[in-house]
């Protein structure tokens, strides 16, 4: 329970998931993506609430105070998708493992079928296509960590700022 939550503090995160039950862990539990959810450090005290929300009411109200061009406001939509699905790195990589690795069983698949002597001419379309949707997907989210990465560094200066 000692291990760092979001932020980097000690002791987990806590929200009410959609049926109203009391979710709690560390990291973040995935009920608590896009939801007000607090951190409590290891004597059980409250040390922060976070209210995706509030912050993205206060966000966008800056945006429009700001003068922000089309191709911004479009950068500063993404990113806040981006940090109410994945309000850590770590929640991030967990969920691109998992998408990664959904592809690796495929290939794995295909290719211990070629190995029992399935017709390569069948399966060797299946196994590119498979190869090159992984490539790309791993391209894609690859950018997604970088725009994930850069949002949560905006926020971290934002709320030192305060």
């Amino acid at each position: 329970m000692t291990a760092a939550t979001a932020g980097g503090q000690t002791g987990v995160a806590c929200c009410d998931d959609a049926n109203g039950r009391r979710v709690c862990g560390n990291p973040l539990p995935a009920e608590c993506y896009g939801r007000k959810y607090w951190l409590v450090d290891d004597s059980g005290m409250i040390r922060k609430v976070i209210d995706p929300a509030a912050e993205r009411a206060q966000r966008q109200g800056a945006n429009e105070a700001g003068g922000l061009s089309p191709q911004e406001q479009s950068v500063r939509r993404k990113q806040e998708r981006l940090l109410q699905a994945f309000p850590t790195l770590q929640a991030f990589d967990a969920w691109r493992d998992a998408q990664l690795a959904d592809y690796d069983r495929q290939i794995a698949q295909i290719r211990a079928l070629l190995a029992e002597g399935a017709d390569p001419d069948a399966l060797a379309p299946t196994l590119q296509r498979l190869l090159d949707e992984r490539r790309a997907a791993a391209e894609r989210l690859a950018a997604e960590r970088r725009e994930l990465e850069e949002a949560l560094r905006a926020q971290q200066q934002g709320q030192q700022g305060r």
